[in-house]
């Protein structure tokens, strides 16, 4: 698998206390993507087992029990994320996936049949590429308003939406001299 970079714990990427995966990889490149640095496939692999290890280790030392997934795209690499989810899916209470691919994409094969048996692991997922005119305020957890929250475990709605109800939030990170925000940002309007 091929893994960007991770933080914990994240408050800006789903209820509760998370860690935060990013992959790295995505054949989509959207207009105005906020992570264009994870686009291309330019890090070496790490295998799924190694890479859920790391996960399991930096979700204990900061008592995280919920998980986000971005990118880079993960289903970019469905073999792989569907290897770290068996093995995550007992260790979190509530795993989010985000993911340029529609559901209705990823359930008809576009990813493979690893692809739609991912499915079956994750609580919630949001889908839909990026679409730089829609970035709005409203989308909460969401980049652009056409991307749409599935509830894969129907028991996390209500959670989510009292979360979501409380706005946009972005964190702060330090990692390797350098400084990273975590979270859906507000597309920047030019001034006229």
């Amino acid at each position: 698998m091929k893994i960007a970079q991770m933080f914990a714990p994240v408050h800006a990427l789903g209820p509760g206390e998370r860690v935060a995966l990013w992959t790295q990889g995505c054949h989509r490149r959207c207009r105005g993507c906020i992570s264009p640095e994870f686009q291309p496939f330019s890090v070496p692999d790490m295998p799924a087992e190694a890479a859920a290890g790391l996960v399991m280790s930096v979700a204990a030392r900061h008592e995280a029990d919920r998980l986000t997934i971005s990118g880079g795209d993960p289903f970019d690499q469905a073999d792989e994320l569907l290897k770290l989810l068996r093995i995550l899916r007992g260790h979190f209470s509530d795993i989010l996936v985000y993911t340029g691919y529609t559901l209705e994409e990823i359930s008809q094969g576009a990813c493979g049949e690893a692809g739609r048996e991912t499915l079956h692991l994750i609580d919630v997922l949001i889908d839909g590429p990026y679409v730089e005119e829609e970035n709005i305020p409203e989308c909460i957890l969401r980049g652009s308003a056409n991307q749409v929250i599935h509830y894969l475990s129907a028991e996390k709605r209500a959670e989510y939406e009292a979360y979501m109800r409380e706005g946009r939030k972005v964190e702060v990170f330090s990692h390797e001299s350098r400084v990273v925000l975590v979270g859906i940002l507000n597309r920047e309007r030019e001034e006229g």
